[in-house]
């Protein structure tokens, strides 16, 4: 460690810092533009100027290295007057077009030059144009405007050095460079749309979210990408209980900075909702197909009759389907009402093998290549088994009433979308085939469309509650808004069905479950829900004491002022 003096401020600072990392540790707002923690330096934005005792000259501070008795004058007039003429620079050829750009409220040149006091401009010449350059496609997923580029490279480092696909690079020279593909490629690697977040300003922004919303109107909710069993840590972004976009929160362990396109890109689909009130059957059982025989009711006769069958029902023929889009807590209060109060042995869950996804990772070497990487399409697959619920397979009770050797009393069904086939009508009509089918549901599908009871359950943007990742590491979630009403979460619906047998309170929160669960699963003995332990990666078999330690949502991935001092060492 070295001492490093800024602005009459000793702060000790690690021996490979630079300059810019050390005004950061001191809690100095040193603008930039071309720095990012993860990227190689390159100093061309000059916008980091400071002044540097020993030195003749303002130095660009990310390009100096530190050294022990280092003394740094940040806020010297020399040093902000350098800044000033390096914004004014800027804004000569930038267009003045913030009421209109998308990046508006979020772009750091718009906040520096506030920042630094330049309400008008001395130059009185027409700005560059980039004719054919502007409002174009460039991938599936990003829009460049290179009127609004101002040089800083991190979208073609990104690609270079963190993707390693190489699709971007600068064209022409000078003052006519544009960033743009090389030519017969387009930019679709499986993190493009990082190129938007690294982006300080409105050259390079996400279709998908394109004039969707104004920032700054944005209410923000730290989350768990629901696409994977990697666990990437996201801010949901939402207003008036619509999901606008998901972006990346800073999570060194897991996705450091970074989010995929596929999971990205879920954000959308957590705004669907077809049920607000339960649906019991309006006759005979089974219920006829499409929903025909059911009406809508209220939750007491609801799970009253769910209530009914179970008590009714051999304990040996009730199958209970947790789910890995549940939260551990949910499936931990269902495994004890099934398998314990009910005293059911079949308690499981499936989980859908997708495609191999990944996510850069410095901290990922070896075999894993500088990359997380799972392949599980759910966000929770660990935390169900450490939950007491048991992997379903050929010779699990599912695998028996799909073969058609088994035929419940009850099929209860935590996640009418549990997996990729339950879309699948054939899938549906056999598990159909139990005498009473109780689904959770948000959005309609064919199993819902056959089901004997449909509980209005929320997505996993009104709960609360944590999942365990590949890597075994217990991560929360918050809830972003409150259901509408009468639609209860999953937890609750269990805790409200566990009640009438005499073994839950419904008063209990995720938190009350979670305490719970510590104390009955060894792997969490430690863990609580408010201060979790922090330790090193946990072994990938069990969950360990490794919660998500940077949990504020962000504004911004490329907000790197606002990280934690020295986000980019060791």
């Amino acid at each position: 460690m070295a001492k490093v003096t800024v602005d009459g401020n000793v702060v000790e600072v690690p021996n490979d810092a630079n300059a810019l990392e050390a005004c950061r540790a001191a809690g100095v707002d040193v603008p930039h533009f071309c720095y990012h923690p993860r990227f190689t330096i390159v100093g061309q934005c000059r916008m980091c100027m400071v002044e540097i005792d020993g030195m003749p000259k303002v130095q660009a501070s990310c390009t100096v290295p530190i050294r022990d008795g280092m003394v740094i004058r940040a806020t010297s007039e020399k040093a902000l007057a350098a800044r000033n003429a390096t914004m004014e620079f800027l804004l000569i050829n930038h267009p003045l077009d913030c009421p209109i750009c998308d990046q508006a409220g979020e772009c750091q040149l718009q906040d520096n030059a506030v920042a630094g006091g330049l309400p008008v401009s001395r130059t009185s010449e027409p700005r560059r144009l980039t004719p054919g350059y502007d409002r174009t496609e460039i991938g599936p997923h990003v829009i460049a405007d290179m009127t609004r580029c101002i040089h800083c490279t991190r979208c073609i480092r990104f690609c270079s050095e963190i993707a390693g696909t190489g699709e971007l690079s600068l064209i022409e020279r000078g003052g006519h460079a544009i960033v743009w593909t090389h030519e017969g490629r387009i930019l679709d690697n499986e993190w493009s749309a990082c190129t938007a977040d690294v982006c300080p300003v409105g050259a390079l922004t996400t279709k998908e979210f394109r004039f969707r919303k104004r920032v700054w109107w944005l209410d923000k909710t730290s989350s768990i990408c629901p696409g994977c069993e990697i666990g990437c840590n996201v801010s949901l972004e939402h207003r008036d209980q619509v999901v606008h976009r998901f972006l990346p929160r800073v999570n060194p362990e897991v996705n450091d900075f970074w989010l995929c396109d596929h999971g990205r890109f879920l954000a959308e689909s957590l705004n669907g909702r077809d049920f607000l009130k339960p649906l019991v059957p309006n006759g005979t059982l089974p219920s006829a197909p499409g929903g025909a025989g059911r009406r809508e009711t209220n939750w007491g006769e609801a799970l009253g009759l769910v209530h009914e069958k179970l008590k009714a029902a051999q304990a040996g023929s009730i199958v209970a389907l947790g789910s890995a889009n549940l939260s551990t807590e949910e499936n931990w209060l269902l495994a004890e009402l099934f398998g314990k109060t009910v005293g059911s042995p079949n308690v499981e869950f499936e989980a859908d093998q997708g495609p191999l996804r990944r996510i850069p990772n410095r901290k990922a070497v070896g075999a894993d290549g500088g990359f997380v990487k799972g392949t599980v399409a759910a966000p929770n697959a660990k935390g169900a088994e450490a939950a007491g619920v048991r992997k379903a397979d050929g010779a699990s009770a599912l695998g028996k009433i799909l073969a058609g050797s088994l035929v419940p009393d009850v099929l209860y069904v935590s996640d009418a979308a549990f997996s990729a086939r339950t879309a699948d009508p054939a899938f549906a009509a056999k598990l159909r085939k139990a005498k009473f089918l109780v689904v959770h549901a948000r959005v309609e599908n064919p199993l819902t469309d056959v089901a004997d009871v449909v509980l209005p359950v929320s997505g996993m943007t009104g709960k609360d509650g944590s999942f365990v990742n590949v890597q075994g590491r217990v991560q929360r979630f918050d809830a972003a808004f409150v259901p509408p009403p009468i639609v209860r979460t999953d937890l609750e619906v269990l805790l409200h069905l566990g009640r009438l047998f005499g073994s839950f309170e419904t008063r209990w929160t995720a938190a009350h479950v979670f305490g719970k669960l510590a104390a009955a699963v060894p792997a969490y003995q430690g863990l609580t829900w408010e201060e979790p332990a922090v330790t090193g990666l946990p072994p990938s078999s069990s969950p360990a004491a490794a919660y998500d330690v940077l949990r504020p949502p962000r504004t911004s991935v490329d907000d790197t002022d606002k990280l934690p001092a020295l986000a980019g060492k060791a």
